[in-house]
């Protein structure tokens, strides 16, 4: 049993505070800048390489070259002789590829016994009244 407290003071208390725990210390962050970036370096350099390739490039094929067309004859740089026939070679490649794929899928689907109408039929079905 406790004694009676006089009026207006405050009890003492039950038990001692917790200790305060110091923060856990800090591990260091992954974001910081560091002063050595090899991937950086190495980024940079390769840029570097290949925009002095591509002047190099150009100013190795700046002559002038005589180019038949069939029905008239041109004097022409031979870089954009180069670049024209690597820009239609890309596109070639892109039409030959995507022939050759829209005929692997004919082949795949009449092996199956599939002409497409099946497709074109499920699509109607399944679209949504407009």
């Amino acid at each position: 049993m406790s004694a009676p407290q006089p009026p207006g003071s405050t009890p003492p208390p039950a038990r001692p505070p917790d200790p305060v725990e110091p923060p856990p210390a800090r591990e260091p962050e992954h974001d910081t800048p560091s002063t050595w970036q090899p991937g950086l370096y190495i980024k940079l350099i390769l840029v570097g390489l290949a925009i002095a390739y591509v002047v190099a490039f150009v100013v190795e094929n700046t002559h002038r070259v005589k180019v038949d067309f069939v029905f008239a004859d041109e004097n022409v740089h031979l870089i954009w002789v180069m670049l024209i026939l690597v820009g239609l070679g890309l596109l070639l490649g892109v039409l030959l590829s995507q022939l050759y794929r829209h005929r692997r899928r004919a082949q795949h689907l009449r092996k199956q016994g599939n002409t497409g109408s099946d497709l074109r039929r499920r699509d109607e079905a399944e679209r949504k009244p407009g």
